[in-house]
């Protein structure tokens, strides 16, 4: 077993989960309840859901390489990880456009898409 790469999947698992349940809770419903024309809720809820696909998918591609250490699949685990940091950085420069340095507060996703990156490379070293 790989325990960084198996950690990364478990904390993408948890992560798929948070933006799943809380997600439809507290960003969701109140965005879908706003006065935008339904074209952009349709899409921009669409693009959450693909969110949470990519979410589900990677915490179980993490968590089978992982658990079965198959080192073959190292490129894969690299091209997630690295998927994992640069949307870590997705939230951080918009978050800084609306929030500033509370971005770090305010938009606390950033910590969790990094930590999952992080071990993922660390995993694969």
């Amino acid at each position: 077993m790989n325990t960084l790469i198996f950690s990364a999947g478990i904390l993408a698992l948890l992560t798929a989960l948070v933006h799943i349940i809380a997600g439809q809770i507290e960003p969701v419903r109140p965005f879908l309840k706003s006065e935008l024309p339904d074209i952009p809720k349709a899409t921009l809820l669409g693009c959450w859901h693909m969110v949470s696909v990519m979410l589900v998918i990677s915490a179980a591609a993490f968590c089978f390489i992982g658990w079965f250490n198959f080192v073959e699949f190292q490129n894969l685990v690299i091209l997630l990880s690295a998927s994992f940091v640069f949307f870590s950085v997705v939230f951080i420069v918009v978050g800084w456009y609306f929030f500033k340095a509370r971005t770090f507060i305010k938009l606390p996703q950033w910590l969790l898409l990094l930590s999952i990156g992080l071990l993922g490379f660390l995993g694969v070293i």
